[in-house]
């Protein structure tokens, strides 16, 4: 009798045991896989708009990948972090894989174009995607960002307190070099901004560049507009990443003009005032399409989408110390979001 107690219960733990990792091995499996870090607030906010979505499904297998390329630019980093992101992929296995901003496309999502069983949903994508060869792959839908122009114009000629040139205001973009900000100017460039004049965008490498831009800019803008700052090095000779907060106060230290962001975190690093992309929408629409597919959905039926909305970021008491101001509206926005700080 009592043995066959012991063997009942040894069945029924093994049993269990069976149960419990059959469940586990056919869950739906979810890889996240960001280019950046989580100390950058894009990233942050973009992942808490994926966990917003993902989290209401505790029956899926998530798991996430930052490859921080960010802060590790260089091409010897991005070529080993992008290797080791793919041999993941390929170990676990996953259903969907949600790649979000540029780089986790480049390094990772274009190698699994067209793959027969797993499927890919961009995110943060600031160009086109041809060059990850997700045109035709059926496999691959997502969400372009794109910076809301239209907005940040808007924004632009409700800001009181430029004095008048007698001509229409300009607006000049200055940011880094790379290939997101490089994207940016393409679209600035292609967009209409009149009454707005546009001038040329100055993208650059190092600190030393940056000054001289800012200091150009003086002269040949009435609005300076920047996108990222995140790839500027000390110098020409050291390449060594200068802090962002650094390049926004020194920036504010030194313009005349009003400086506007277009991402929320020139906000954070002591910026006065953007209009920027949602990072939150990034996240959850990226999310929302790998919750269809794991219903049975294919790529090839869900639409690419593209940025629906902004959100205002303000210091209005420094803009109103500096003279600028814009119309209650805006700062009821920001201050509603929680956006508005001293």
């Amino acid at each position: 009798m009592k043995r066959l107690r012991l063997l009942l219960i040894s069945l029924f733990l093994l049993g269990t045991v069976v149960v419990t990792v059959s469940y586990n091995l056919h869950k739906p499996r979810v890889l996240v896989l960001h280019s950046y870090d989580l100390s950058y607030p894009w990233t942050r906010d973009a992942t808490d708009g994926v966990r917003r979505v993902l989290d209401q499904y505790p029956h899926y297998a998530v798991r996430w990948f930052y490859m921080d390329t960010k802060r590790h630019p260089w091409p010897e980093y991005k070529s080993k972090t992008g290797h080791a992101a793919r041999s993941a992929i390929e170990r676990w296995k996953p259903d969907v894989v949600i790649l979000i901003d540029d780089d986790a496309q480049e390094l990772v999502g274009r190698h699994f174009a067209g793959h027969p069983r797993m499927q890919l949903v961009f995110s943060g994508v600031n160009g086109g995607v041809e060059d990850y060869g997700y045109n035709g792959a059926a496999n691959v839908t997502g969400i372009f960002e794109r910076k809301d122009l239209t907005a940040l114009k808007t924004a632009v000629l409700a800001l009181r307190g430029i004095p008048p040139q007698g001509g229409p205001l300009r607006v000049i973009h200055i940011g880094d070099a790379s290939g997101s900000v490089a994207h940016d100017e393409d679209h600035f460039r292609a967009f209409g901004w009149a009454p707005l004049q546009n001038q040329p965008g100055q993208l650059v490498n190092d600190f030393d560049a940056w000054k001289q831009a800012v200091h150009d800019a003086q002269t040949q803008a009435d609005v300076i507009i920047t996108s990222n700052y995140r790839k500027i090095s000390r110098s020409a000779g050291d390449q060594s990443l200068v802090p962002a907060a650094e390049i926004v106060a020194w920036t504010l230290s030194n313009s005349r003009l009003p400086v506007i962001g277009t991402n929320g975190f020139f906000f954070e690093d002591g910026g006065e005032l953007a209009i920027g992309t949602s990072p939150f929408e990034q996240g959850e629409v990226a999310a929302r399409m790998a919750v269809k597919l794991l219903s049975g959905e294919t790529a090839a039926s869900i639409p690419q989408a593209s940025t629906r909305q902004f959100v205002v970021y303000m210091r209005s008491a420094r803009l109103h110390a500096r003279g600028w101001s814009l119309p209650p509206l805006y700062e009821a926005f920001a201050r509603a979001t929680n956006n508005d700080l001293p």
